[in-house]
Parts: C-alpha cells; structure tokens; sequence
C-alpha cells in the first residue's frame, strides 16, 4: 500500500513537470505557426515529418488538427483529415496508443467513410493490444465496404492485413476466409493506381491453395510476394510475413530443413528492426518446429524465450496504458491551450481545485481500498487453509454417498470389469506425464484403461461421482497448486510458465478454473504460500491412491 502511494505521488509531481516543460515548447511552436495558412501547415508537417523531426511535426499538425471539428467545410476537410492521419501515425510510432487511437477515429468521423486510412489504422491499435477479434471486425468492415465503394486499394490494403495478422479460424473460419478471396478475385481486379494490389494476389492466392492443400502452388505464390513487398510503407513486415508463411508451408509438405530457413529469417527481420510482437511469433514457431524434428534442447530454448519475452511485452502492454493515458493527456491540454489562450490564469486556477478535490477523494479511496483489503486477506486466508486440508487428504476415490442411484440401469458392465476399470482411472490419473497432456481426452483415458468410453464414463459417474472434465481439472489444478508452492523449483518462473505444460489451453481457462475449484485466483494462491514457512517436499502421488 505504502509503495502504491509513493507511485501515486510521483506521477502527479512527474506529470506537472512535464506539462511545464511541454507548455512552453507548444506555446512557442504555436506562436510561430498559428497565422500559417492550413495548405502551408500541411506543406512543413509532410517535410518536418520527412526529416524526421517529428515532435515539431506533431505540434503542427495539432495546430492545423484543432482549427476544425467534425463539421468543417468541403475545402478543408482534407487538411482536417490529413493532420489527424499524421497526429495518430505520430502518436502510434512514439507507442503513444491512446493518442493515436483518438486520431485515427476522428480522421474516420471526418472522412464519414468505412473504408477510410483511418479505421484500417485502428485495426493496428487493436492488433498491439491483442485484441484480435475486434481487429478482424475492423479489417472485415474496412474490406467490405472498400469492395462495395470501388476502393480498389483499400481493398486490398484490408485483404493483406486479414491474411497476415495471425486470425485464427476460430474467429476467421476457412469458410468465410474461401469467401472473402473469392470476393477479391470477383470485385478487385488490378489496376495501376492500386500499389498494394499485386502483394494482396500473392497472399490471397497462397491462402486460397493452402486451404486446398495444394502447398507447392502456395509456395510459389508466397516466393512471388517478396518481390512485390517492397511497394508498401514497412516491407520489412511484408517479408517478415512471407517468410513465416513459407515457413508454414514447407512444414506442411515435409520440409523442415526448409521451414528452418525461413523462419530464421523471418526471426532476423523482427530481431534487426525491434518487431517485438513479431518477435514472440516466430519465436513460438520455432519452438514448435524444434520439438516436431526431435531437437528437444532447441525447443526448450526457444520456448523460454518465447515466454520470456510474451511476459516482458505483456507488462510493457500494461504499462503502456498508463503511460498512454498521461500523454494523451498532455496533447488534450495543448490542444485546450490554442483554443484557450487567454483563460489559463482561470485554467490554472480549476486545476489547483480539481487537484485539490482529486486528492481528497483519493485519500477517501485509499481509506476504503485498505478496509476492503483487509477483509480480502481474512478471506482468502480461510480459503488458502482450507486448500492446504484440501492438498493433504486429497484422494481419487470413491464418493461417500455409494448408494447414489445408478444413471446407466441397462449397462452391461459385470463388477469385476467395474473395479479394474476404476483402479485403471486411479493410476491413469494419478500419472502428470499422462493426465497433464494437451488435448487429454475421454478417449485417452480409455485406452489407457483398455475399455471404451461408455465404461470409463458410467464408472467415473457412478462410483466417483464426477465427470471426467470435473476430474481432470481437479488432478490438473492439484499438480498447479503444488507447483504455486514449490519455489526452489519453480520460485523464478512466471505463473504462464508454471502451468504452460499442464494440458490447458489459454491462461485464462486455467485462471478461471482454478478460481472456480480453490476460491483463489493463481497469483493470490502464489502470494498466500510464500508468506507462509517453507513447507517439505511432497512425495508424488502414487498410483495406489
């Protein structure tokens, strides 16, 4: 609590002096600049930006930004739309998302179009954050209405991004992903005007083989990409993205020599030109490759680097909000500043006051955040008690209640045939190495028993009083929870981890079923046990429990 303070404090005083510093630069730019005609402006931020002095071109294109609003005239719109183009690719490069996300949305509600620069920008916000649903509906509306308009170029702008930002099937199924390359071969034919036309064919076409498994055909097609990568902003992301789909494809006909190559490659071209989110792709393709072609060593190395550089990203990405939020902040007060030039003593005064009420109600917050903390602690304290009496009797075995009514009363199942089956599910079940596999199923479990899934289901209904899903995730959460207290083995790994071999698919399916099991979520359960004294080590659990 004592440090969350302490951070509070030091924002607000980093904050006001950084607006102190940032008031004087704008206020100098802004007397510079502010009689300028709006063609003139536009003129110095293309050449300021082309210098690449970009913080003076971010002044200037606020000064040109704030001399209109949504409702501006015909003759204006364009330098309306052009300076909140520029202001969001400034913002987006200085990693300043949320200042950027504001610009290219109001750059759309200039244009009043969907398939405007602006809303397919904002597919990259959505993109950085992970947040890759919302991109492809973004994508999906910017592509669409591109086709309907006659917009041939963000047509195809729309149609690389779809095609190269890693949307799963489960958002993109392979239905519609035929049916949005058989409306671009139908609706975009090529044209001169249209610089991203040739890549989109390369990408739609290697897409459209490789859904037929015609991968030599797809090869040839993203081989041909390379040489029309260069015609975009950022071609180094172009190849990044060709070369890791050739690296897919070669896997996919049995060349991992080949798939090698390309994905090292692609690993260059994100590591040269700081791609971190690139980075962690490739790096998990690798990993996978590694482990595919029995290079065990290799797969572990790039696994760790791969979660290792997922977990610094992640907090980067949450830091980052925060950091977003005090920068937008700042450009909000410079833009207040040009229309408000002569209220800033008023101005001043309203900030000391909000100030002064912000700080009470925080004080106010902080006395509620402590008694809510306080009972919180109590609570998952009982919780984290009642998991270790949990931990230490935890048995697979019969439910007290053996007289529950049976749910299978024509079931052919003879007694004898009933108890082999369930010590087979006891010592199937109380093997990791089995149990914690991704994508352990009824069915595996019985072949292990050497009976059929009918069996297995009516004994584990019936005689352990579960489901194989509520058994599953029990014996899976029991290894987590082990695993969350044992620091001299696992003490300097994250949570993802942790838990990255225990068969679950996302961290989010473990965080919640472990929630919905123990009461506590990992990181508290984490907490909880290394406040408390180092406890022995456990004997694994035999297979005669």
């Amino acid at each position: 609590m004592a440090r969350t303070i302490i951070f509070i404090l030091l924002v607000f005083i980093s904050a006001g002096s950084a607006s102190g510093k940032a008031a004087i630069y704008f206020d100098d730019i802004y007397r510079r600049y502010h009689d300028t005609d709006s063609k003139t402006l536009a003129s110095l931020g293309r050449e300021l930006i082309s210098r690449q002095s970009n913080d003076t071109a971010m002044a200037v294109f606020t000064i040109l930004a704030n001399r209109f609003d949504v409702d501006v005239d015909d003759a204006n719109r364009r330098y309306a739309i052009e300076a909140r183009l520029s202001l969001g690719v400034l913002n987006f490069l200085n990693a300043n998302y949320a200042a950027a996300y504001s610009n290219f949305l109001t750059a759309t509600q200039l244009e009043g179009r969907t398939d405007s620069p602006g809303n397919l920008n904002l597919s990259a916000i959505y993109l950085y954050y992970g947040d890759r649903q919302r991109a492809y509906r973004c994508l999906r509306q910017v592509f669409d209405a591109a086709v309907k308009s006659g917009n041939r170029y963000m047509a195809s702008a729309a149609l690389i991004n779809l095609l190269t930002s890693d949307i799963d099937d489960s958002i993109m199924p392979s239905d519609t992903l035929r049916s949005i390359i058989g409306t671009f071969r139908k609706h975009v034919p090529r044209s001169p005007d249209d610089k991203a036309w040739p890549l989109a064919h390369c990408y739609s076409e290697a897409a459209a083989f490789s859904l037929d498994r015609r991968h030599r055909e797809a090869i040839d097609m993203l081989r041909a990409s390379l040489d029309s990568a260069h015609r975009l902003l950022i071609p180094r992301r172009e190849y990044f993205a060709s070369f890791t789909a050739l690296g897919k494809e070669y896997l996919s006909v049995g060349r991992p020599d080949s798939s090698e190559y390309f994905f090292r490659n692609a690993e260059k071209i994100a590591h040269d030109n700081s791609f971190v989110e690139l980075l962690i792709d490739v790096y998990s393709e690798l990993s996978a490759l590694y482990a595919s072609t029995g290079r065990p060593d290799l797969a572990a190395e790039y696994k760790y680097k791969h979660l290792e550089l997922h977990d610094s990203v992640f907090n980067a990405r949450e830091f980052g909000r925060i950091h977003d939020l005090e920068l937008f902040h700042e450009a909000d007060k410079f833009e207040k500043r040009i229309n408000r030039i002569k209220m800033e003593e008023q101005m001043r005064s309203r900030i000391f006051a909000i100030t002064g009420v912000g700080l009470v109600i925080l004080a106010v917050m902080l006395v509620v955040l402590f008694l809510q903390n306080r009972t919180l602690r109590l609570k998952n304290r009982s919780l984290f008690e009642r998991n270790m009496e949990i931990m230490s009797t935890e048995k697979i075995d019969f439910p007290d209640d053996a007289e529950e009514e049976k749910k299978y009363n024509s079931s052919a199942l003879s007694e004898e045939t009933r108890s082999r089956i369930a010590a087979d599910i006891r010592r199937v079940m109380a093997d990791e190495a089995v149990f914690c596999r991704e994508g352990f199923s009824m069915r595996d479990l019985a072949e292990h028993c050497n009976s059929n899934q009918r069996y297995v289901s009516q004994v584990l209904n019936e005689d352990f009083g579960k489901t194989f899903t509520q058994l599953l995730n029990e014996r899976r959460i029991n290894v987590a929870r082990r695993r969350l207290m044992d620091f001299d083995h696992y003490g300097n790994l994250t949570i993802e981890a942790i838990v990255s071999d225990l068969g679950f698919k996302s961290r989010s399916t473990f965080s919640k079923t472990f929630k919905r099991l123990t009461g506590l979520t990992p990181s508290e359960f984490q907490r909880m046990a290394a406040s408390e004294k180092p406890l022995p080590s456990e004997e694994p659990e035999s297979a005669e429990q």
